[in-house]
């Protein structure tokens, strides 16, 4: 059976040998096998990533409780507000603050090399065939960066750059989630607004799916199958809408069921 890796973000805090539970994994296949331990914890609220194999080590192999034979520690920042991985598996990017920490999967021990944007980042989404991604932000833009070259990301890790990006903007409050359609020809947003937006990137002209019921705190796509695509909204108030692809109309919605005392 083939194993594959992890990627992890983890709270570093407590005392100096604590292993903190991961809390965002991701598993692209092509991730190559590397040793490191952890660094120490500080007493500030950082956060760390960690590449971890599943392979086990050989003498855990087989028990109920098995030990990663590979754990890399990459980097650490502070107070992560979106992980994601390329579709190639090369590359995993953090968003933090105004800034995307971005690391090579196969050359983990580089570290982070760190871009800044205007804003303070609050979403990321990787475009499903082409090294690039999206990131909202507080202010209601969102931009696609175009830094996951050999040339932007050459250099000393550690140092901030700028990228080469282009921006959408419509929403008025911070973008909540982002997400593209599996060909990579549409990218979905929403907020506070509780609207749903489909930005068609080459043209740049955008359709909306307005009144949904609630701000918008997460979108994911349906995957490819004999059904119409549809899109989920998951709202502010814990209801769950599906929004056919077709015709934008909103085809059912979910409350989160909620338990009480009789």
């Amino acid at each position: 059976m083939k194993r594959s890796r992890i990627i992890s973000l983890q709270s570093h805090q407590g005392a100096p040998n604590a292993k903190p539970p991961l809390v965002r994994t991701s598993n692209p296949q092509s991730l190559s096998p590397n040793i490191t331990i952890p660094g120490k914890t500080t007493s500030e609220d950082n956060t760390h990533l960690y590449r971890v194999s599943l392979s086990p080590t050989s003498e855990t192999a087989g028990h109920p409780i098995q030990e990663s034979s590979e754990v890399i520690g990459i980097g650490k920042l502070r107070t992560p507000n979106g992980l994601a991985v390329s579709s190639s598996g090369s590359w995993v990017v953090v968003i933090s603050g105004h800034k995307a920490h971005i690391a090579s999967t196969t050359n983990p021990r580089a570290g982070f090399k760190k871009f800044t944007g205007p804003d303070h980042l609050t979403c990321l989404a990787f475009h499903p065939t082409d090294d690039c991604f999206a990131t909202g932000d507080s202010k209601g833009a969102i931009r696609l960066w175009y830094c996951l070259t050999d040339g932007s990301l050459s250099g000393t890790s550690g140092l901030e750059k700028r990228a080469q990006t282009s921006s959408f903007h419509w929403h008025a409050h911070a973008v909540s989630s982002l997400v593209f359609t599996p060909n990579g020809a549409y990218l979905l947003s929403g907020g506070e607004e509780a609207v749903l937006v489909i930005w068609q990137l080459h043209t740049n002209k955008k359709e909306f799916v307005p009144r949904v019921g609630a701000p918008v705190s997460t979108i994911a796509i349906s995957p490819p199958g004999e059904k119409e695509e549809e899109y989920l909204l998951g709202l502010s108030d814990s209801t769950y809408t599906f929004i056919s692809s077709g015709s934008l109309k909103i085809s059912r919605a979910f409350s989160q069921l909620k338990l009480g005392r009789g």
